[in-house]
């Protein structure tokens, strides 16, 4: 309320003091007889009466010029309107209420009272000598009232220093008491609660607050205590929970180990008894509370009797399509898995807790024990079965899983096998009828042609077409003995370290010697792209195309080229620089050609044999592997 008090304090001041201003610009134009107006920095470094020299020295120089204001009485209004305009402003700010003060009241109604009846008066007149006397006094009332406004002005400041300076006092002892009340009732206790909260984080578990503060507070400390006793409880009973699971997964991770091993061994070799006896005994080891039995039907092993495998390393013949005469026995607590994939079943595998054993053997010794001993070991059986969990079942099942698929690869690879067998056989038949069974009827027929000339021979016979019959069938038998030879390098053909390349070079450099011409190979396709069967077809193309051109095309070079074309097919192409092809084929070369065509159909594709300009021949063979096929059947599907 002081602040706002002394709000128009400065501006009355200034007003007060504005007033001797326009005093001094009434001499001034008084004394000019309004001719020129009052200089702004008259008063700047002069005192009062140095002031009013200044304005009678001016006036005389007016007067002597003689410059005369015509328009003097309305300067004179707008004078006396400045003068009264003043004085009304300082009246309207002491007649306010906050500014009641009797000294200035009547210092305020004097230079009224003085601008009212003589210097406005004399203003009017113009009457300088008058204005000029009046003035003086006029000038010290208001220096008069300006002082004591000052004067006031300072006492409400002192008072305002003083009310702030006990509202600092008091202020600071209101946030003392208050800062005592917030140790005792918000600080301590949370402090408390940071300590236990620190000592909880520590694993202190049993940690617990007491707290008394505000009411907030304490709900907050007896619902730390709360929680804190529900995560030691829930803590309890995760660290009973992480137990059983990492023994499970401890338990899991042997077994995952076990079936590696055991999948490890079926990438090399077929799955024998041995293996599935020991796998059964590996896995009854991890699970000592159960006892495992693996019942293998007779048609997995080429119709010969069941077999039971135990996880005691004990074998059983059982009876033919029947297990159930062996030890194992269907009871209450027996569960079975059946060994079956792809809807073919290979047996099943029997499960059940070890003391059921115990406990039918015992009642077969004693029927008259005592009931109350039977409930017990009835209770035993009931906990033991428990063991039969859903997550080992999960692990029995994984493992009946591994033995269907073992005997499935099994029957598998035999079938494969069968397959494979009359393959060889009808390929070895084939090989057979088209070269050596064709040299041998060309030779039958030879042989009738010499009968016939023999028979038909009057006298002496024709030595000159006898000859030709003998030389003939001579040919015909080296030709045979040739395709023989052929035919079991063809069946006698590897290719060593599983490397296309080599045996590619190795089969140039062989018919480079025996045909005595220089052979090139230019090999971009990688052997991981060809499977077996594609490597041997290929390596027997160029065989049978660099045989036909040793014995026919009496070229000096030939170049054998693999590379691949629009990204997915692989093509070959042998040229030679011989004679070329004639318009008519020998029966001899027809079949060379034949063979290699039917290999290129095989390959799926197909081999096409051209002339090269100037001379030579090309043959070329065009196929997509069946590494690119499936490749290619997404890229179709997409």
């Amino acid at each position: 309320m002081l602040a706002w008090m002394s709000e128009s304090d400065a501006q009355a001041i200034n007003t007060a003091g504005s007033i001797r201003m326009a005093t001094y610009r009434i001499n001034f134009q008084l004394a000019t007889d309004f001719a020129e107006d009052y200089p702004s920095n008259l008063n700047i470094g002069l005192e009062q009466n140095d002031a009013a020299n200044e304005i009678e020295n001016r006036a005389q120089e007016q007067n002597e010029f003689g410059y005369l204001d015509k328009g003097a009485s309305e300067k004179i209004q707008l004078l006396i309107q400045d003068m009264e305009d003043r004085l009304t402003t300082l009246r309207d700010y002491q007649s306010t209420n906050a500014n009641e003060h009797k000294v200035i009241n009547n210092e305020l109604s004097i230079i009224e009272s003085q601008w009212l009846q003589d210097l406005k008066p004399a203003l009017l007149v113009q009457d300088k000598q008058r204005f000029y006397a009046v003035s003086s006094q006029y000038i010290k009332d208001v220096d008069s009232f300006v002082s004591e406004l000052q004067f006031r002005n300072e006492q409400r400041q002192a008072w305002q220093q003083s009310l702030q300076v006990a509202s600092l006092v008091l202020t600071i002892i209101i946030m003392l008491v208050g800062m005592q009340k917030l140790r005792q009732n918000v600080l301590l206790p949370v402090k408390r609660l940071i300590q236990a909260n620190s000592q909880f984080k520590q694993g202190k578990r049993d940690t617990r607050v007491s707290i008394s503060g505000y009411e907030e507070f304490n709900k907050l400390g007896n619902s730390f205590n709360d929680m804190a006793s529900t995560i030691e409880t829930h803590q309890r009973l995760l660290e009973n929970e992480v137990q059983i699971k990492t023994q499970h997964l401890v338990k899991a991770n042997q077994v995952l180990s076990l079936f590696y091993d055991f999948s490890k061994h079926l990438t090399t070799s077929q799955v024998s008894l041995h293996r599935l006896d020991n796998l059964i005994t590996d896995f009854g080891d991890l699970f000592p509370h159960l006892d495992f039995t693996l019942c293998i039907q007779n048609n997995a092993l080429h119709d010969k009797d069941s077999i039971a495998l135990h996880d005691d390393k004990m074998k059983e013949l059982c009876t033919k399509l029947n297990c159930d005469n062996c030890l194992i026995k269907e009871d209450a607590h027996t569960k079975t898995y059946p060994i079956a994939h792809q809807k073919v079943e290979f047996g099943e595998l029997k499960v059940r807790p070890k003391s059921t054993l115990l406990m039918n053997s015992e009642l077969a010794l004693d029927d008259k024990e005592p009931s109350t001993q039977s409930s017990q070991r009835i209770k035993t059986i009931e906990i033991d079965s428990t063991y039969l969990n859903s997550e080992n079942s999960e692990l029995i099942v994984a493992l009946t899983n591994l033995i269907s698929t073992a005997l499935s690869l099994r029957k598998q690879r035999q079938q494969e096998h069968q397959l494979i067998l009359f393959e060889e056989r009808t390929t070895i038949a084939r090989e057979l009828h088209d070269s050596l069974a064709q040299s041998l009827s060309y030779l039958k027929i030879q042989v009738s042609v010499l009968e016939k000339r023999l028979d038909n021979a009057s006298g002496e016979p024709n030595a000159a077409n006898i000859l030709q019959s003998i030389n003939q069938i001579k040919a015909g038998l080296n030709s045979a003995y040739q395709s023989l030879r052929d035919l079991l390098v063809t069946f006698r053909l590897t290719i060593d370290s599983d490397n296309f390349d080599d045996a590619l070079h190795e089969t140039a450099n062989e018919f480079s010697l025996k045909g005595d011409f220089h052979v090139v190979v230019n090999n971009r396709v990688m052997t991981l792209n060809l499977n077996a069967n594609e490597q041997v077809n290929l390596i027997q193309i160029t065989r049978e195309a660099l045989s036909n051109i040793s014995r026919h095309a009496q070229a000096a070079k030939v170049e054998v080229d693999l590379s691949y074309d629009e990204d997915r097919y692989i093509v070959m192409t042998i040229v030679d620089d011989g004679i070329g092809i004639s318009g008519t084929v020998d029966q001899s070369q027809h079949h060379g050609l034949m063979i290699m065509k039917e290999r290129a159909h095989n390959l799926g594709g197909e081999l096409v044999v051209s002339n090269k300009e100037p001379h030579g021949t090309i043959v070329t063979t065009k196929f997509i592997p069946h590494f690119f096929e499936e490749y290619a059947t997404e890229e179709v599907h997409l």
